[in-house]
């Protein structure tokens, strides 16, 4: 297991390159832009605080929190609005009457000709401004920072469930001759994936612990703590339901062949895989974050599906070469710094076997958000 593990982090390393350090002075084009959103909305014809603003721009996408704002007008941050964030900051200040009765975005038959030629300059300029700050932001070996990073020499924590005695290996028995330490373990697919990108986005000094959900110690769960698959999430529940209350039911979906997801009223709604025939053609996968409860400045993270495919499927949004900086696009901005919040998507799945990443800018592929800063999307 050792040595595969090892394989997952080399391949990582070759494919992703150096990753980024940032400098302690932002860059030149990060204070352009942040400082061209501040003075689009300190020179409003209202009064405009960050929260306002955030309710604002939400449209379709839903309200942005005043953390989120604060760290775009904030160069040093290393955060940048999202394209589609920047249009509505375009159409909000394209004209004055955005403002006339209350702050609204006007939709396009609403605009005159003029407005609408103010409209396209101003979201010209703005995505200008974003692109030359992403470009110095990082060299071409370089890659932004990830959902994967945790502060310098951090221990980390993966729990994964272990298999029922009926489904574990002959490899797991300690007295085989090929006995294999995590052979018992639910999840090794996802358990591998997460681990490479750890590995690739810390500095070496940090320790990763991988252990079951039942063997968990204290000391093992102040770490940086990652719960991998639906069933870890129920082990641990009892010790953190009153002080993480995601509301994604902690049972083993599996059992049940669906993600629950409850309301503070006491209804339930579930997500529930496709099949095709005996072919498995989508999963559901949900993935949650937010500070550890049992540790400060220490965060825990839940990969969580009703099959094998969605929980590797949760991971990947995040591990993915191709997807992950789309997804974090998406996902940094929408909650506020220090939140919990989970997200619950469909993961395509191909020949019944290979689980797909997720595209969480698309609106068909996220069933369910939440978090506890109130933002919440069905």
């Amino acid at each position: 297991m050792q040595g595969t593990i090892d394989h997952a982090i080399l391949a990582l390393h070759s494919m992703e390159g150096v990753v980024m350090t940032w400098s302690d002075q932002p860059d030149p084009g990060a204070i352009r832009l942040a400082e061209r959103l501040r003075d689009l909305r300190e020179g409003a014809p209202v009064p405009l605080t960050q929260s306002d603003l955030g309710h604002a721009i939400a449209g379709a996408k839903g309200a942005v929190g005043p953390a989120a704002v604060s760290s775009w007008e904030n160069p040093g941050s290393g955060r940048l609005a999202p394209l589609f964030r920047l249009d509505a900051y375009a159409r909000l200040f394209c004209t004055p009457r955005s403002f006339e009765g209350g702050v609204r975005l006007l939709a396009d038959d609403e605009l005159t000709p003029d407005e609408r030629s103010v409209f396209a300059e101003l979201k010209k300029e703005l995505s200008s401004l974003r692109d030359s700050a992403a470009s110095l932001q990082r060299g071409p070996f370089e890659t932004a920072p990830s959902l994967w990073h945790f502060p310098g020499g951090s221990r980390i924590t993966l729990a994964c469930s272990r298999l029922a005695p009926e489904l574990r290996p002959p490899s797991s028995d300690p007295d085989g001759l090929n006995y294999v330490r995590f052979s018992d373990l639910a999840d090794l697919d996802t358990l591998i994936e997460i681990y490479g990108a750890i590995r690739a986005y810390n500095d070496p000094s940090s320790r990763v612990v991988i252990t079951a959900a039942q063997d968990l110690r204290q000391r093992d769960v102040a770490n940086h703590l990652v719960l991998i698959g639906g069933l870890a999430w129920k082990t641990v529940n009892p010790w953190f339901s009153r002080i993480f209350p995601i509301p994604v039911a902690p049972e083993d979906p599996a059992e049940r062949g669906a993600i629950v997801v409850r309301d503070p009223e006491g209804g339930e709604r579930e997500f529930r895989c496709q099949m095709d025939g005996d072919e498995l053609v989508e999963d559901i996968g949900f993935f949650a974050r937010g500070e550890n409860p049992s540790a400060p400045r220490r965060t825990l993270t839940i990969c969580g599906g009703i099959t094998t495919r969605g929980v590797l499927g949760a991971a990947r949004c995040f591990t993915d070469w191709e997807m992950r900086q789309r997804n974090e696009q998406y996902l940094l901005p929408r909650f506020p710094e220090g939140a919990a919040y989970c997200i619950v998507m469909r993961v395509p799945v191909v020949l019944n076997r290979d689980a797909l990443t997720p595209d969480l800018s698309k609106p068909e592929n996220r069933l369910f958000e939440w978090s506890d800063s109130g933002s919440k999307v069905d």
